[in-house]
């Protein structure tokens, strides 16, 4: 399901930016920003894009610490500064791709994660869509493969 769905984001995102376009300013912040979280692990650069208003979610089920939709600013300063930061380490395996779409950028990478409950390595693609309204990133949604997470946690339930 996540390939076709990805799949599909890429081609949307194809139909409508040509590669041979430059990327759009929020695309070129939002892509060096996530550089530099990349390589210092500090999310407070991308809190400072985020609108007030902001909706974060990611596609693990239910049952975690990162389950479900966060919003409002201070809430996902919040997922991405404690309880993420609390769950597991994520590292960069590829380059990131940054597709431009409109007032959504598309990043496709993948990453390896090692979770703090057990130690255990996973590894997967994944896409996240960011929305922009006014200059600022109004929504996130993460699109991965994350069941490592969601196995170590489900024991708990």
């Amino acid at each position: 399901m996540k390939n076709v769905l990805t799949g599909t984001l890429l081609f949307l995102a194809a139909c409508n930016n040509p590669a041979k376009e430059k990327l759009s300013a929020n695309a070129e912040r939002l892509k060096a920003v996530m550089e530099e979280t990349d390589r210092t692990w500090s999310f407070k650069p991308l809190i400072g894009m985020l609108a007030e208003d902001v909706r974060f979610k990611s596609t693990i089920p239910g049952g975690t610490p990162i389950s479900g939709e966060f919003r409002g600013k201070e809430a996902v300063s919040r997922y991405f500064n404690v309880i993420l930061q609390d769950v597991a380490v994520f590292k960069q395996q590829v380059p990131m791709e940054f597709i431009d779409a409109g007032n959504r950028v598309i990043i496709l990478g993948d990453d390896a994660y090692t979770l703090k409950k057990t130690g255990e390595t996973y590894r997967s693609p994944y896409a996240s869509v960011f929305t922009f309204e006014d200059g600022l990133i109004s929504d996130i949604l993460i699109i991965q493969d994350l069941s490592g997470i969601w196995n170590a946690y489900r024991k708990d339930l």
